[in-house]
């Protein structure tokens, strides 16, 4: 089929007739025809029921400038939709500009770039309106000599801020983040998030759902209000991808694995592959039955040495944790003595609610670490005024079988412990500074503790630093660090070693003098 030139004034019709209708566009304008079956017959393009909820949403994000979140499984036909978008929005819209975002160089050109140039190779009307490139597809004058400027679609990877900034058309501004969830860095989404805030302007994201963070992640869960969400799935009945395949993936890893739910559901995994501690882990303590076999009280502080970070304050009776406390930012010794005091009368005086003897010392344990010591030092004065107990908790363990550092220790002893605590989900209190009350909260408690990573170089657990943590974009863990020291102190009650059968109810001994109830 040969190339059909378009003149100005047939683009000005065009442009007109498709501006809010992606559909028709491809469908009249792409005109591309399949292949013959066996039998000979070919079909015009065909948009499948999945796709065209994607081009409704780009459609009305065209107008109010709401951004559209789309998560997929493998072979949905994500990539194709989003190079008939761009294609769509820069032919329905004089002067605007096209920005195709990728994390790899790799990822941008074997991906969407790719299906891009097979559209307008295959289609007698874009081939002779674009003029493809390597890392710029332009719109050709319609003079038929060179191109427009500033008319144009741009291909650019994100490792870095600087290369997704000052991206701006004058007719308006499409900006498509091909694999989504490879983009963490905050500071490139502020970037992009400020390229299409002008009229006309609209942001895609689109890709598999393999992260628990960044804002991919978020899109679909704490920023889900501020989103069109779809998502796309290999089980819709026209699929049209490889179902013997998908069959396969089922009889392997079971409808309910991580592997199926990401790669065949467009599903938001229930961990990373290495990931510490999943989200089911953590999630199943919001609904669980507290358990008051423990009423020993404990408080625990994680101060923080950085700025960006937060100090986080954990209070609770055994397994049952009643009160959270976060202080935003660099803080000093006063302020945190201040608030575990609030949080050890806040204990105290529900004692007979909580279950246990309002006579017994409240355990504080303290990450001693930088702004820790003053915070320590301030709260030993107020031992015997408070009835608390303070106890440090040095960074200098050298290791065990199991795990490499203290902070290893730690955060393997909350993995533990994770499947007897409970954490209630937003319960109902006057007190608006305990973070319970807040819905948000449980949505950085999960980042934060479900995306920390571990290995296992000599077959010792070894975690994350913040360090590597902040690296992929993450902020410092404050939340799983300080519940990692309330756990910690909580293993030490537990009973070490029981003979026999121990009756329901029976009183038994743990470590020291205490005792608790089984």
């Amino acid at each position: 089929m040969a190339d059909l030139q378009i003149t100005n004034a047939q683009h000005k019709l065009l442009s007109k007739l498709y501006y809010d209708d992606p559909l028709g566009f491809i469908e009249d304008v792409i005109v591309y025809e399949e292949k013959p079956d066996e039998n000979g017959e070919s079909k015009l393009i065909h948009v499948g029921s999945q796709q065209r909820e994607v081009l409704k949403a780009v459609a009305k994000s065209g107008r109010d400038i709401m951004p559209v979140s789309v998560k997929s499984g493998h072979g949905t036909g994500k990539t194709c939709v989003a190079s008939w978008i761009s294609l769509w929005y820069l032919f329905t819209r004089r002067n605007s500009k096209c920005m195709i975002v990728a994390p790899t160089e790799k990822q941008a050109k074997n991906g969407l770039w790719q299906e891009l140039k097979f559209w307008i190779d295959n289609s007698p009307f874009l081939s002779s309106f674009f003029v493809f490139g390597s890392e710029l597809i332009n719109v050709r004058d319609f003079s038929g000599e060179g191109t427009q400027a500033g008319w144009q679609i741009e291909l650019r990877t994100a490792p870095c801020q600087e290369n997704v900034a000052g991206m701006h058309g004058k007719g308006g501004t499409l900006i498509i983040i091909d694999e989504a969830s490879g983009i963490t860095d905050e500071g490139i989404w502020a970037a992009l998030d400020g390229a299409t805030t002008d009229k006309n302007s609209i942001l895609l994201m689109i890709g598999n759902p393999t992260k628990l963070y960044g804002r991919f992640y978020d899109s679909h869960n704490s920023m889900a209000s501020k989103y069109r969400r779809i998502t796309l799935s290999c089980e819709a009945k026209d699929y049209r991808g490889n179902r013997k395949l998908i069959r396969q993936w089922l009889e392997t890893h079971g409808r309910t694995s991580d592997f199926y739910r990401v790669r065949v559901l467009g599903e938001i995994p229930k961990s990373e592959s290495d990931s510490l501690i999943s989200i089911d882990e953590l999630t199943s303590c919001y609904t669980r039955t507290e358990n008051r076999g423990l009423y020993y009280p404990i408080i625990s502080i994680d101060p923080s040495d950085d700025g960006g970070d937060c100090t986080d304050i954990v209070a609770g009776v055994g397994y049952c944790v009643k009160y959270w406390h976060t202080i935003q930012g660099k803080t000093d010794g006063i302020k945190n003595v201040a608030q575990v005091l609030k949080a050890a009368r806040y204990l105290r005086a529900n004692a007979r609610e909580f279950g246990f003897p309002d006579h017994l010392p409240i355990d504080v344990i303290i990450d001693v670490t930088g702004v820790g010591t003053s915070t320590r030092d301030l709260l030993r004065l107020q031992e015997r005024r408070e009835n608390i107990r303070v106890i440090e908790n040095k960074s200098s363990w050298v290791g065990d079988e199991a795990c490499e550092k203290m902070k290893d220790l730690l955060w393997y002893t909350m993995k533990s412990i994770l499947a007897e605590l409970s954490i209630p989900y937003c319960i109902e209190s006057e007190d608006y500074s305990n973070e319970l009350t807040k819905k948000e909260f449980y949505n950085v408690l999960e980042e934060q503790i479900c995306s920390r990573k571990y290995t296992q170089p000599n077959g010792k657990i070894v975690i994350e630093t913040k360090q590597q943590l902040k690296s992929r974009g993450m902020k410092s863990p404050d939340k799983g660090d300080a519940l990692s020291l309330y756990c910690y102190q909580l293993q030490k009650y537990k009973p070490k070693v029981c003979y026999g059968s121990i009756t329901s109810g029976a009183r038994i001994r743990l470590s020291g003098n205490q005792y608790g109830v089984v």
